[in-house]
């Protein structure tokens, strides 16, 4: 592996050694913690007055640090920042979309400028895809601008008969609504703000239906506002009184009603409405779902489609029932149910065929499934797109025709760039649509794989592997290993040029697909959150001894690297087995979170306070926090190099987390932190002052062993 040159830390280190500079050592100060009568010493807690002179010195102290022992690394971080700013990098794939006639499309253009517009479809215009051929900064003949500035845009509608737009803009407190003649471009009404990104027009265009947020930011109402009336004459339809819960709305996608959907983490509920009536109002079908995997419903024009779980089973199942349910789910028999290692996760509906999407051992998977001339379905002929590749996410793209007899899908994978296809339902093929720019990459020089480790408790648990070809499998690779873990979020294996970067570097990429996430489905989820967080270490920890195991990595030379709260698993995990990682990346680290989530200043989401439990209300979740807590669980043993970063302002995790962490981890650990530094890297802001990810993984590169001559 010539290409691979592999150089020492210390050799790396050469000339500047003699002017690294001693780690900032906060001084501990006095102060306790006290709840359920156990008294924790919290000496670093003062460093969480982050407007204090004397905490802005000591983070300036830290990135004074950082810089010293880093100066080395500018030019492999130099090559890095070339291999991600690459203009071949992957841009955001988006195709017109045919509606009534109409093309509507997405700029993105290459001076990061995104504008709405739209053409009439006529003979000619289509390419040889069957779309029109967008070329930046070139309208179509015909074209018209709809949103010169799409940047504050979170959301838009169009009108049934395409003569409004509506679309929803970022703003404090909330989405300012605005509705303009999509002919002129004149504004018709703007006077409604603090709403939700949820648009709905009525099918004579006359009324917009749209949530409210309260004040802490909940979408708990929905109201109908008739255009051109004063926002305070609003209709109120519905009022969400859980506080847990939130308000979506969708249109059927025939158009015919207006779904109203409810979720919280103890159940839901679905409502719907005739968009065509003169006066729109709710009608309860579901009535209360209780359960933290409530049935998903999709209006399939003459039916209802349901997702619900089958518990004696354990399995998810697609069923049916009357348009004109009311109060409550009847039985219903399964039209199909997941196989062995599937779950389903949503389902949309068509005139002519139904998309069920799906995940089948973990990776997102696509099912179509015909529709009879009756509306019924017909599940014998259901088949799954794609290319079948072992680790393919396919997802349904948006489609907006209810009659059409084209299915839009994105395909990923860590082996090909991401693919936009379309799927003809008279042919059975699919053609490419467009596909992200990966020149230079020749797929046939890198494997990906689907392993599966063993956790404590005799779970499997998945990983998404990508390696050069030519990488040894013979135990002597360094490898990196990424987790996230909360929240529900599955991370899905995608070809990105700092991941080729890595690993044209022979470092093995590697993606723990714990539990915490949703990889494979709500219950992997519940299985890693609030009291069962632990889990998701022992996740973790398992994934890192398979590569091992299996010779994937050297027991030397892991990596590992999460942000948020992925920081949280990787340094709760490194708490557990100190001597398995070589070094540690973390990103706006969640790494004290006890502290954090009992601090009063810090706010927090109704999503945040679902995810870890209220320590300060419930014993068993303190305790539970209490046993993980990374900054209060750091051991007098030898400890991984660690490289974190945070940022001042911007991120949802307060920066004081990550200097605690540090603190905490100097004054604790037993290794040689000039071999083993801990570092900490400070912005002023999200986003500015560079990339500390691009500074971290050069950092990390050299800690492995993986630095290439001359680099």
């Amino acid at each position: 592996m010539s290409q691979h040159t592999v150089s020492s830390t210390s050799s790396l280190r050469g000339a500047a050694e003699g002017a690294l500079r001693s780690a900032p050592r906060p001084a501990p100060r006095h102060a306790e913690r006290s709840l359920f009568g156990d008294t924790v010493p919290v000496p670093y807690r003062w460093l969480r007055d982050t407007r204090s002179t004397e905490v802005s010195e000591h983070f300036a102290a830290e990135n004074a640090h950082t810089d010293a022992r880093t100066a080395h690394l500018a030019p492999l971080r130099d090559a890095l920042h070339a291999a991600v700013d690459d203009p071949q990098s992957p841009l955001e794939l988006s195709a017109p979309v045919l509606l009534d006639g109409w093309w509507y499309i997405d700029r993105f253009e290459p001076d990061g400028t995104a504008t709405l517009s739209r053409v009439r479809d006529r003979d000619g215009l289509r390419g040889p895809a069957g779309i029109p051929q967008i070329i930046p900064g070139r309208l179509l003949d015909g074209e018209e601008i709809l949103v010169a500035d799409c940047l504050s845009m979170i959301s838009f509608a169009v009108s049934a008969d395409h003569r409004l737009l509506a679309r929803a803009e970022a703003s404090l407190g909330g989405c300012q609504l605005i509705v303009t003649d999509a002919d002129t471009g004149e504004v018709v009404d703007s006077t409604v703000g603090g709403a939700g990104p949820d648009l709905v027009f009525s099918a004579d265009s006359r009324s917009l239906l749209h949530t409210r947020l309260d004040d802490l930011g909940r979408r708990h109402q929905v109201r109908s506002h008739r255009l051109g009336t004063p926002a305070e004459d609003d209709l109120l339809l519905l009022e969400e009184s859980d506080h847990w819960a939130q308000l979506e709305l969708s249109r059927s996608r025939d158009g015919s009603a207006l779904m109203v959907r409810s979720l919280s983490p103890q159940g839901g509920e679905v409502w719907l409405a005739d968009l065509r009536a003169a006066e729109i109002t709710l009608r309860p079908v579901t009535g209360r779902l209780i359960g933290a995997r409530p049935a998903l419903l999709e209006h399939a024009g003459d039916r209802l489609l349901v997702i619900h779980e089958d518990g004696a089973a354990q399995r998810t199942v697609l069923s049916e029932t009357p348009l004109d349910t009311t109060g409550g789910l009847p039985a219903m028999s399964a039209l199909l149910t997941a196989e062995d290692g599937e779950h389903f996760e949503s389902v949309e509906a068509f005139a002519h065929v139904i998309a069920l999407q799906l995940r089948g051992d973990g990776v997102p998977q696509l099912r179509l499934i015909p529709r009879r001339a009756d509306g019924s379905l017909d599940t014998q002929a259901a088949h799954t797109v794609g290319r079948g590749g072992g680790l393919d996410s396919v997802r349904l793209e948006p489609v907006p025709a209810w009659g059409t007899r084209r299915i839009r899908y994105r395909l990923d994978s860590f082996l090909n760039s991401g693919m936009l296809l379309e799927h003809d339902l008279d042919t059975g093929e699919s053609i490419e649509l467009l596909r992200e720019d990966s020149t230079g990459f020749d797929p046939a020089q890198y494997v990906e794989r689907r392993l599966w480790a063993t956790s404590a408790d005799g779970t499997r648990v998945p990983i998404s592997l990508l390696a050069r070809r030519d990488t040894p499998r013979d135990g002597t690779a360094p490898a990196l290993l990424y987790g996230h873990g909360a929240f529900g979020v599955s991370n899905e294996p995608k070809l990105r040029p700092e991941l080729r970067a890595v690993a044209d570097r022979g470092v093995v990429l590697a993606i723990a697909h714990v539990r915490g996430g949703g990889e494979m489905g709500p219950n992997w989820h519940l299985q890693g959150r609030g009291v069962r967080k632990p889990n998701s270490f022992a996740d973790f920890l398992a994934c890192a001894d398979h590569l091992v195991d299996t010779g994937w990595a050297a027991a030397d030379r892991i990596g590992a690297f999460g942000d948020g709260a992925g920081a949280l698993l990787v340094a709760g995990t490194m708490n557990l087995a100190p001597d398995r990682f070589r070094a540690i990346l973390a990103g706006m680290p969640l790494v004290d979170p006890l502290e954090t989530l009992l601090d009063p200043n810090v706010m927090l989401t109704l999503e945040e306070w679902a995810e870890w439990g209220d320590p300060a209300a419930d014993e068993a979740t303190y305790r539970s926090q209490r046993g993980y807590s990374p900054a209060e669980n750091i051991r007098d043993a030898e400890y991984p190099a660690v490289f974190t970063w945070t940022a001042l302002e911007g991120t949802d995790v307060p920066p004081a987390c990550a200097a605690i962490w540090v603190a905490q981890l100097r004054a604790r650990v037993t290794s040689d932190l000039e071999e083993r530094p801990i570092l900490l890297r400070t912005t002023p802001t999200l986003g500015s002052a560079g990339d500390p990810w691009v500074e971290g993984v050069a950092w990390l590169l050299e800690q492995l062993g993986a630095v290439t001559l001359g680099e």
